[in-house]
């Protein structure tokens, strides 16, 4: 569910506008052990905020515009408010998950293989919110992701995002 809720991916308006909107489409680029990753599709954050607090943001992105598409996520949940600001996934409620969909021959999906990072078992992911705006929010993120059930760790480095707001018709 948690990686659903990525897809369809946060936030607040601190700038009073949405002049020069630079997350229009959406970026989301990050290293994996190095390696540079783009996962610029199907880039959202979380619903736009109906509340003057915000409680928790969620940002999702895929390599390609497939859903099926390896995909990049993380979520912040906090009760005293988001604010533009660096958090931890040791004093924060903050995951962060790479997720790679595995296909049969027909294309269609058998599982899911998943590194998160939540501070536990040597993990950890820090989000640096630099802007929340009315039309979505932006950043930078870094981390160290478990494979689920695993011992294999990756490293996230030079993460950065500018994320639209997920609007529905």
């Amino acid at each position: 569910m948690f990686i659903a809720a990525l897809t369809l991916a946060g936030c607040s308006d601190d700038d009073g506008g949405s002049k020069n909107n630079p997350a229009e489409q959406g970026t989301l680029t990050c290293k994996i052990n190095g390696e540079e990753h783009n996962f610029s599709y199907l880039v959202s954050a979380n619903d736009p905020p109906s509340e003057e607090t915000i409680h928790f943001v969620t940002i999702g992105g895929h390599e390609t515009n497939d859903f099926t598409s390896p995909g990049f996520g993380f979520q912040l949940v906090s009760t005293e408010g988001a604010t533009a600001t660096t958090y931890t996934s040791a004093d924060s409620e903050l995951h962060g998950n790479y997720y790679i969909q595995n296909l049969d021959s027909n294309g269609n999906i058998t599982g899911t293989t998943t590194y998160h990072g939540n501070g536990s078992d040597g993990t950890s992911f820090v989000l640096n919110i630099t802007g929340l705006h009315d039309w979505g929010v932006e950043g930078t993120f870094s981390g160290v992701l478990q494979l689920t059930g695993g011992e294999e760790y990756i490293t996230v480095t030079d993460g950065k995002f500018s994320a639209p707001y997920n609007y529905r018709n």
